[in-house]
């Protein structure tokens, strides 16, 4: 029988220097644990790997609130009529109002966000 050369598939096999083999034990109070779980929450990160980040020095970023997520996807989605009152500014067809209202309602999402 010959030895298959096909790929397996699968994640690869990580070199022996980047396996993670070691494991420490920290205890935390009920307060202090309660309060790990709510920010690995917020980063939508289980606590284990919210510790291992903060250990590691990386980052940590807190995920957007729904509301936000739609005020970010809103701002995305005005960019493209932006686009278009500036083309239209070009030539020459007159975007004031519209431009007023763009921007009135870019301001009411940034205090949203902030």
């Amino acid at each position: 029988m010959e030895k298959s050369t096909q790929n397996k598939g699968g994640r690869p096999a990580l070199p022996d220097y980047k396996k993670k083999s070691q494991s420490v034990k920290v205890i935390f109070s009920p307060v202090d644990m309660i309060y790990l779980k709510s920010c690995a929450s917020e980063c939508g990160l289980r606590p284990a790997e919210y510790v291992y980040r903060a250990a590691m020095n990386q980052e940590t970023t807190v995920l957007l609130t729904p509301d936000e997520r739609t005020a970010v996807n809103e701002l995305r989605n005005i960019g493209n009529n932006l686009n278009q009152i500036t083309k239209a500014m070009h030539l020459g067809v007159q975007v004031e109002q519209d431009a007023r209202e763009i921007i009135t309602f870019i301001t009411g999402i940034l205090r949203k966000v902030r």
